[in-house]
């Protein structure tokens, strides 16, 4: 359908926002106040956030039960074995330094495990009342035994890197003293790197050895050190005050050093410092670090009819600020609470991204910025992993596991060689950052100059085809193996030569490379295709029982192909509903697909998938009663997922179009959302009620064209500021001339705004 040439203004006048719909031949008026923002001002946070605290009666007995707290640094866990308390630390940055000469990143660089303190109780335990208090970040309550009963207050404080607990007795409890107990600082992983299987292209296998644990005392505050051989080290410093018999407080920090070795000294002086802190008072200290929660909390809101589901949604909120911050380390595969295991490192060919996800829709931006900093940080590092050597004077690679630093040699791991797209896929969420807050820095840097480089490594492997199409040699597909002209890899090139022109547009730079670019576009090899939908590769189809959802990473979360574009819609829909696996992972697959389900409006799918995620039981994956994901040991990024299922079914952006409810599943019928961000930075409110969308408003944060595919039924009214025009361009999808800054809101003639 063409322009239909509706258009709407407002303007203010007598204290009133005074909105006039203007259609061919009417003079329809109407007069309302604006109060949607006293409708979210008015909603109290703390009884809010209440009634989804983590509560236990029962003892928690291990650490998939465990109350857990972080300050996107440090990190903490509380349970019970065998009558003593285990209180777990964690810092997210600690990993080895070695080179590939020592393994893959696994064996070389593993994110290290720091240790614990445990406190015996006089009686046998026999119950607790808990509550982990997500609005203050807090852990309250009692843990009960025959002879009484221990008190706990247990935060890490947000603004200074210090896990603070305190425990009181009563009855003829009585306190023990904490006893310190560090992890050796070696590979969680098992296996021999060296052998069979791991693909090692290094003969013989170094193994690291690092230096002995030493715990010392300073004054007052005792230091576990632990040194490391390939350079730096990490302390654990923690200082116990006790006030009689009964009452304790402690204090502990991990500080980590590289290449320096000033971690002693530094953990120290913090201890040293907050000590007197809480000495000046405690309260404040404390309050400071509530304060800080409850402002986050309100950067976006949303409310639907499950509860259960509601719960998990704002303890992923509290999860996603415990796991990073702006000037720590963004989040990897475990997350905040690494324990070992097979995976103590970042994963970039899905964790990474999509563990980032929920923050964009969510308003949260500022937790991203630890991975846009990483890049940038990482440059050199991410040219100097290119194999050959020649190419690194134009190209860049991330490997597929890395530690926080990103380095990796492209032949570092035998088994993944291939692996030539964790960059590019990675860069779509520094795209995607830019796009929600539209800060072109951030196209300067570190978008442009390393999307050109991800680009020229595929330059160098891209060959023309008899079919004077341009090929792809066998490349790795995600979890499956090496494919002729793989689909995850085709998607990846077009997305990155389109953004790249794009880039070069909005900064208005002549690149050289821009024809070269425009010829990749145009004259790429499609997607290889069968009767299940889009395959892995020429020679493979894509499986059946599967969790990696990369081969269709051109309709999510790149929408390369999509609704509103592509002439095939059933082999979008063919191919995400095939992509269904029954055994392989199904919670992992579902933080793919469900998303996948919503782009194409398939809400009833969408919610279906998103559910198995809280729901499905099988014994190879777990959803933990904290509600973190366990495979073998935490991945963080399938809960923390559940929110991008529960957000792309109430808003998408994709395209220059934003779209309000464009999958909710039929059984959802009174949905709010408040201050949810979209591309183009605009925030969106929107509310529906008894299955009708009763407003929607729009501010826009940069001025960028607005264009809406509404859901409410009609031609939506209008309440606004200042004088807006909104002109119809399709069925139910309008164009709104919003200056930075302005505002307006959308509803039903029937509705009383």
């Amino acid at each position: 359908m063409g322009a239909i040439n509706r258009r709407v203004f407002v303007k203010k006048s007598a204290g009133l926002t005074v909105g006039a719909l203007v259609l061919p031949g009417s003079a329809l008026m109407f007069e309302a106040c604006d109060p949607v923002s006293a409708m979210f001002s008015d909603i109290n946070w703390k009884e809010m956030m209440r009634t989804h605290d983590l509560l236990w009666k029962v003892v928690p007995a291990d650490m998939t039960e465990a109350p857990h707290f972080g300050n996107g640094l440090l990190g903490s866990m509380i349970w019970v074995e065998d009558n003593t308390i285990r209180l777990q630390v964690f810092r997210s940055d600690v990993h080895d330094h070695n080179d590939h000469t020592y393994g893959w990143t696994a064996y070389s660089r593993p994110r290290y495990q720091i240790g614990y303190f445990t406190l015996k109780t006089k009686g046998e335990i026999t119950d607790c009342d808990l509550r982990q208090d997500i609005y203050n970040a807090r852990l309250k309550g009692r843990i009960n035994t025959k002879l009484g009963s221990l008190n706990i207050d247990h935060f890490v404080h947000r603004h200074d890197d210090v896990i603070y607990t305190g425990i009181q007795a009563s009855g003829e409890e009585k306190l023990s003293d904490w006893k310190w107990h560090p992890f050796e600082a070696k590979p969680s992983r098992g296996g021999d790197p060296g052998s069979k299987g791991y693909g090692q292209a290094y003969a013989p296998y170094n193994k690291q050895k690092n230096p002995e644990h030493l715990v010392e005392n300073y004054e007052g505050i005792s230091v576990g050190h632990q040194d490391l051989s390939s350079g730096g080290d990490y302390a654990t410093a923690w200082k116990v005050s006790r006030v009689g018999n009964d009452k304790s407080t402690m204090l502990i920090t991990i500080q980590n050093s590289y290449p320096e070795k000033t971690s002693v000294e530094d953990a120290i002086k913090v201890i040293d410092s907050i000590h007197g802190k809480i000495e000046a008072g405690y309260r404040k200290w404390r309050a400071e670090h509530q304060s800080w929660w409850h402002n986050y909390y309100p950067e976006s809101y949303v409310s639907f009819p499950e509860p259960d589901g509601m719960s998990m949604y704002w303890n992923n909120v509290y999860r996603l600020a415990c796991c990073t911050r702006p000037d720590a380390q963004y989040i990897d595969t475990p997350g905040m609470w690494n324990s070992g295991g097979p995976w103590p490192y970042s994963t970039h060919d899905y964790n990474t991204q999509t563990v980032h996800f929920p923050l964009y829709s969510a308003n949260r931006l500022h937790l991203g910025e630890a991975l846009v900093n990483a890049l940038k940080r990482n440059k050199v590092n991410l040219i100097d992993n290119v194999v050959p050597e020649e190419w690194q004077d134009d190209s860049a690679l991330l490997n597929l596991a890395t530690a926080f630093d990103m380095r990796g040699k492209r032949n570092g791991d035998g088994r993944y060689k291939e692996m030539v797209g964790c960059l590019p896929w990675l860069l779509n969420n520094v795209w995607l950052h830019y796009r929600y807050t539209m800060d072109t820095e951030i196209l300067k840097d570190p978008l442009l100059p390393l999307l050109r480089r991800s680009i020229n490594l595929y330059r160098h492997l891209l060959f023309e085809g008899e079919d004077g199409k341009l090929h792809l040699p066998p490349t790795f597909s995600p979890e499956t193996g090496n494919f002729s002209d793989c689909n995850f890899d085709l998607a990846l090139i077009r997305w990155g030569c389109k953004r790249l022109l794009e880039i070069c547009r909005i900064l208005e730079i002549d690149d050289p490379l821009i024809p070269e670019w425009e010829n990749i576009y145009d004259q790429l090899v499609e997607y290889q295709v069968d009767e299940k939908g889009y395959k892995l590769g020429k020679e493979r189809s894509a499986p059946s029982n599967h969790q990696h959802m990369s081969h269709l990473l051109m309709i999510y979360p790149l929408y390369l192909e999509n609704i509103d574009d592509s002439d095939n819609i059933e082999l979008l829909e063919k191919s995400v509903i095939n992509f269904q696996p029954a055994t392989a992972l199904p919670k992992m697959a579902a933080s793919q697909s469900s998303p996948a389900a919503a782009t194409l409006g398939l809400g009833n799918l969408a919610h279906q998938l998103m559910n198995s995620i809280l729901y499905s039981q099988r014994e190879n994956e777990k959803l933990g009663k904290n509600g973190i994901y366990y495979l073998a040991t935490p991945c963080i990024e399938t809960s923390l997922s559940y929110n991008t299922c529960v957000q792309d079914m109430l808003l998408q952006s994709w395209g220059n179009k934003i779209r309000v409810f464009p999958a909710l599943p039929d059984i959802w019928k009174d949905v709010e959302f408040h201050d949810f961000r979209t591309e183009g930075a605009f925030l969106v409110s929107a509310k529906l009620e008894n299955g009708i969308t009763s407003f929607i408003r729009i501010k826009s944060l940069a001025g960028e064209p607005c264009i809406i595919k509404s859901s409410i039924e009609g031609t939506p009214m209008q309440s606004g500021g200042n004088k807006v025009w909104m002109e119809e361009l399709d069925d139910g999808c309008y164009l709104i001339d919003l200056k930075k800054g302005e505002e307006v809101i959308l509803y039903t003639e029937q509705q009383e705004v």
